[in-house]
């Protein structure tokens, strides 16, 4: 029999510990976790799940302690996994069958991220080799956000590409906790730094830290530090977030332009990601050039579908993307198509009042009076204050 080690690194994690463990427990075979220093009930709680606790002093050196962690794993294979991730049933019954193919070294899987309500990306997917076989020139690299994958190239071992899912729960922690994480981030890259001044990846790091903690000039010096320091030695889908992280950041400040730029550089470099097009509709809309909203929108539409064939990095609050496309239309007198949007919008999700008001305002324009009522009153059923349906009702009502 195949053995798996589950591997975490812990300090203060006692909240969202427990769920990881209750995660792990039916599938792999032993669960290690090295504490680097907790003062809360996080020793006690790994204890309570079966894990073998090992304490580890923090050295300021995110690989040093997980190759602590790795010296104390007995299984053929390894997963590392962190506190506040956690495996589905689904996603455990595929790593199970993952670890017993022969000839390869190590597995990827999918980070899920998942993101607030009212963002337009409900959550991100980002690739890493969490699973790989217990060897011991397998060691991760890097002071801070570690990586397992240089070893395993260094021995031509053979990585298996797959779609498995480890859900991360980045929003439950508090903001203080995110805060303090990306000063000690920030700290650890700026050594970093030092050391390695031509390493993209660090400054791809920097960038995302800086932007997380409100820098938005460090963080555009960091990103753009990053392209100019490319090699190809990184993922490209890594370059193609950098151009996103400065597509967004420009779009915030205004700079049409530089933010244009940036979202065709996107799908350059990672064509199945649906947020260049979306960039682009929205700054086709603010230009009112709604038929290449409409081209582009179109475009994240067959993307989200999976019509590339390929593993999306982004799942899309397709609700929105919908009624946005319907809005398109709408400006475009286009009012047929726009209900067909606005319906697609009701099908993804049914109970927000928005889709109904537009059908509404379409149904009005078309001069079938009855319908519009209909929809503005199912609007007005889920969101009473709703004044775009209370003065398309009175419009309504004066018209009969």
């Amino acid at each position: 029999m195949v053995l798996l080690s589950a591997c975490l690194i812990v300090k203060n994690e006692a909240v969202l510990l427990p769920h990881c463990l209750e995660s792990l427990r039916p599938f792999v075979d032993e669960i290690v976790v090295v504490d680097t220093g907790s003062d809360d009930d996080t020793v006690e709680i790994a204890h309570r799940y079966g894990a073998r606790v090992h304490h580890f002093p923090w050295v300021g050196d995110f690989a040093a302690a997980r190759n602590e962690s790795l010296r104390h794993a007995k299984g053929d294979w390894i997963l590392y996994i962190d506190a506040d991730e956690v495996v589905d049933a689904g996603n455990a019954a595929k790593i199970r069958q993952a670890i017993g193919q022969k000839d390869i070294f190590g597995i990827t899987v999918r980070q899920c991220i998942p993101q607030q309500a009212e963002n337009i990306v409900t959550a991100f997917y980002s690739e890493y080799c969490r699973i790989f076989r217990r060897h011991p020139d397998i060691r991760f690299e890097g002071v801070i956000h570690e990586q397992i994958l240089p070893s395993i190239e260094r021995l031509d071992g053979t990585v298996l590409r797959t779609d498995i899912v480890i859900h991360h729960w980045a929003y439950a922690a508090t903001g203080e906790k995110k805060r303090r994480r990306a000063e000690r981030n920030l700290t650890c890259l700026l050594i970093e730094a030092k050391r390695a001044t031509d390493d993209p990846f660090i400054y791809f790091n920097l960038g995302m830290t800086y932007r997380e903690l409100g820098q938005r000039d460090m963080a555009l010096h960091s990103f753009h530090c990053a392209l100019s320091k490319d090699d190809g030695s990184i993922k490209r889908e890594l370059i193609a977030q950098v151009h996103l992280n400065l597509a967004k950041l420009y779009l915030e400040s205004g700079d049409s332009a530089r933010a244009a730029h940036h979202a065709r550089q996107i799908a350059t470099f990672e064509p199945n990601n649906p947020l260049a097009d979306y960039i682009l509709a929205t700054l086709a809309v603010t230009d009112k050039q709604f038929n290449t909203a409409i081209r582009h929108l179109e475009n994240v539409v067959r993307i989200a579908k999976g019509e590339e064939r390929v593993f999306s990095s982004v799942n899309l609050n397709m609700t929105q993307v919908y009624l946005e496309l319907g809005s398109c239309r709408t400006a475009m007198g286009d009012y047929q198509g726009a209900e067909v949007e606005f319906i697609r919008s009701l099908e993804c999700n049914s109970s927000v009042a928005l889709p109904y008001l537009l059908l509404g305002n379409c149904r009005f324009l078309c001069g079938d009076l009855i319908e519009a009522r209909n929809m503005f009153e199912r609007a007005l059923a889920i969101e009473p204050s709703l004044e775009g349906a209370q003065r398309g009702l009175a419009l309504c009502c004066n018209h009969e």
